[in-house]
């Protein structure tokens, strides 16, 4: 495949649907070789509305990859699980007080894109504000697909996990990275 040539921006509300189609078909066709049919049925049975992932983000940091004015790629950083301030704070006000750390959520790249620097792209550009924002560790729920991924941005795996999902078992794994201050 030919290198595409893509941005990466900040998500806007009206790349929702476009979002939900790359995370349904990342499930669907990209996992193919991680997950069986069975699993991926359980993990995404069906496209999420707008209104699901809409949810979903509100009060992530998210940055979408775009080639063509088409969505390809998207990632989003979680504020910390251990920040107890006001909900109506923005999300960076809220990662940069806590200054401890943040999750990945999510990571997922158009199965038509995958190994052309889309996810190492998004990554990079996610690793940036959590630097900016002080954030000191990263931890991330990985699947079998990310896994590699993750690990060459230098990420560490700490334990498998299996999470009951309609009548399957999902893999997944609870993954760290140290976060290094540049002074």
């Amino acid at each position: 495949m030919k290198q595409p040539v893509f941005i990466v921006r900040p998500f806007v509300t009206g790349d929702v649907t476009e979002l939900a189609l790359v995370f349904h078909l990342s499930v669907n066709q990209g996992a193919v070789s991680h997950y069986s049919q069975q699993e991926r049925a359980a993990w995404s049975p069906n496209l999420r509305s707008d209104e699901v992932w809409l949810e979903r983000l509100s009060g992530t940091l998210t940055w979408v990859a775009e080639a063509n004015q088409q969505i390809i790629g998207f990632i989003n950083l979680k504020k910390p699980c251990d920040f107890k301030g006001d909900s109506n704070i923005d999300i960076e006000q809220a990662i940069a007080g806590s200054l401890a750390h943040a999750e990945v959520d999510c990571l997922f790249t158009h199965p038509e894109f995958v190994g052309v620097g889309v996810a190492k792209a998004l990554y990079r550009e996610l690793e940036r504000k959590a630097l900016i924002l002080g954030i000191k560790q990263l931890t991330v729920q990985a699947s079998y697909l990310a896994k590699p991924v993750l690990e060459r941005f230098g990420f560490q795996t700490i334990k498998q996990n299996s999470h009951n999902k309609g009548n399957q078992v999902l893999v997944n794994f609870s993954m760290v990275k140290q976060l290094y201050q540049l002074h």
